[in-house]
Formats: C-alpha cells, sequence, structure tokens
C-alpha cells in the first residue's frame, strides 16, 4: 500500500450539482482531471466530479463538462463501465476484490490487497478518477460480497 494512498491531500469534498443530472458531486484535484482527460485542460479551473451511475458526465466545471467518452478509462461508477477497476492504480477490478472474498476469504482492504495487489503501488491522485485513493470503494465492495453470500 502506498504511503500516500490515503493522505488528507486525497481525500474528497462536497462540489456543486452536476449541471447534466443535478446530482451533488465531489471535487476532485486539478491533477486528476488532468491525468484523465484525453483534451488539455485550462489550469484556472475548480472541477467536481459527477458520481450518478445514470449520468454521462464525469467531470464539470462552471463553464465545461467532460463526458464519458472524454476520459482516458472507463468509469467504474458509471452505468455500462468495462471493466469496472476499484483500485485504478493496480487495474483491479470489481470482480477481483469479489473473487477475493468468495474464494480467498478476504473480509478486509489489506486481505484483498494481499490478494489481488491492490494499493500497492498507488498514485490515487493521477491514476483514479475520483482523485482519491479506493480504501472506502474497495470496502464497499467487500461488504456487498459479505451481505450477497
Amino acid at each position: 500500500m502506498s504511503k500516500n494512498c490515503c493522505s488528507a491531500s486525497c481525500c474528497q469534498t462536497p462540489a456543486a450539482k452536476c449541471p447534466a443530472c443535478g446530482a451533488s458531486g465531489q471535487k476532485v484535484p486539478f491533477e486528476t482531471v488532468k491525468n484523465m482527460v484525453r483534451n488539455d485542460v485550462p489550469d484556472s479551473e475548480a472541477f467536481g466530479v459527477c458520481l450518478a451511475a445514470d449520468c454521462d458526465v464525469v467531470y464539470f466545471s462552471p463553464g465545461r463538462v467532460f463526458r464519458q467518452s472524454d476520459v482516458r478509462v472507463p468509469i467504474a461508477w458509471k452505468d455500462g463501465a468495462t471493466p469496472k477497476y476499484v483500485c485504478y492504480c493496480n487495474r483491479v477490478t470489481e470482480d477481483e476484490i469479489i473473487h477475493a472474498v468468495a474464494k480467498n476469504g478476504a473480509r478486509t482492504v489489506s486481505d484483498v490487497a494481499k490478494a489481488t495487489g491492490a494499493m500497492k503501488n498507488g498514485n490515487c491522485i493521477a491514476n483514479n478518477p475520483k482523485g482519491a485513493c479506493c480504501h472506502k470503494d474497495i470496502e464497499s465492495v467487500i461488504h456487498r460480497s459479505l451481505e450477497s453470500k
């Protein structure tokens, strides 16, 4: 696990509402948007990320939106994303985490990291479209997997 993965600089905070769907967004570091979007992004803009599954918008600012087609990687929380990466830094998918829970007995993020390689070479701000550590997302997949057993 990267020392910087869950640092305060990665934490998400509320942002404005998505201009397309009205869902509350979360602020995302400029570095994340710059690394994720295929086009040049002006340095002066502050961005939010839309977390609504059924909305095509990924990033938004007061004067601009970037949709899934503008982003370099599949956005796991968006409908139809394939593959559904949970740990983008190490390309660990939701299915791999579910397998680690079901077949390897993983119960914690540490167990999943050992079984899958998740979180070992983190540069979350650059690699995760949310601009944050995947720890909470891994926990969520673990909990859903355990509940479905």
